[in-house]
């Protein structure tokens, strides 16, 4: 696993003590980890983000029970989630789901070596598959954008970012969130990679401007709106390259999802946790 300053973490008796538990109950394939390690945001006050997944049984797997969990603590956030679930949510273009596969920050919970390389074969595929699924990717991203604005625009935010309101007007954390993800797809569409890392990468630098006058109290709601909606309409102008990049990989899309598809049954098949999950 890529450290990213997750190492460290995923070494420890906290972690190792949750893994024990849901162990129990679950047959871990993967521990993902995702946040602002990977951008190189993190300060002291950063809490550590991972997705837990694991193989669903063969029997479940048809019937769709499958167990899912979110644990939020002061130092963490989790969430457990059948391995096929998580690849779809990749697929589709979430960037959360995303982000650890392609900045190598996951670990294999498996100790089999013959699954183990077979699924470390898999996420190499899905990985080939994310990067030239152009129009997915596109939509995904811009709309997570549009949530964020939406969110702010409307004055919702969760216990945790009331403080931004106080302090700032608005929620800048959604804000802050929302402008990086416009640089990260603006990149993407311009050289079809996903770079997470913000700090001494140009595609970054007028973002890194933006998110220090919004820590600084230097821009305010409707200066944000206006910075957000101008990225927006200067992505919309943008989306053309996609489709055009697209265009030719179709076939070559079409084919590597159905041979995920058939990589995944084959790992149920395996009873890679046959009868071995409890029912949600």
């Amino acid at each position: 696993m890529s450290s990213n300053g997750f190492e460290a973490f995923a070494e420890s008796p906290v972690f190792k003590n949750i893994i024990k538990k849901e162990s129990l109950s679950l047959n871990i394939a993967l521990v993902c980890f995702y946040g602002s390690r990977n951008y190189n945001l993190e300060t002291d006050k950063s809490d550590y983000d991972f997705f837990i997944v694991y193989y669903p049984s063969f029997e479940n797997f048809y019937t769709h029970m499958f167990s899912r969990l979110s644990v939020i603590e002061k130092e963490y956030d989790y969430f457990t989630m059948p391995l096929h679930e998580y690849f779809r949510h990749a697929m589709n273009g979430n960037i959360k789901f995303i982000e650890p596969l392609l900045c190598g920050t996951f670990s294999y919970g498996i100790k089999n070596s013959e699954r183990f390389s077979a699924v470390l074969k898999l996420t190499e595929k899905i990985k080939k598959f994310i990067l030239i699924n152009f129009k997915k990717n596109f939509d995904a991203v811009s709309g997570i954008i549009k949530n964020k604005k939406l969110n702010i625009e409307k004055e919702e935010y969760t216990s945790n970012t009331l403080k931004y309101r106080d302090l700032y007007g608005y929620d800048i954390k959604e804000a802050i969130n929302s402008l990086r993800l416009a640089y990260l797809l603006e990149n993407y569409i311009k050289t079809g990679e996903f770079s997470f890392k913000v700090k001494q990468n140009p595609a970054y630098e007028e973002f890194e401007i933006y998110m220090n006058d919004i820590n600084a109290h230097k821009i305010s709601k409707n200066y944000y709106l206006d910075i957000i909606n101008k990225k927006l309409k200067d992505l919309a102008g943008l989306e053309q390259i996609l489709i055009s990049k697209e265009e030719p990989v179709k076939t070559e899309l079409t084919g590597i999802r159905r041979g995920i598809d058939k990589d995944i049954m084959e790992l149920c098949k395996a009873g890679a946790c046959f009868g071995f999950e409890k029912d949600a």
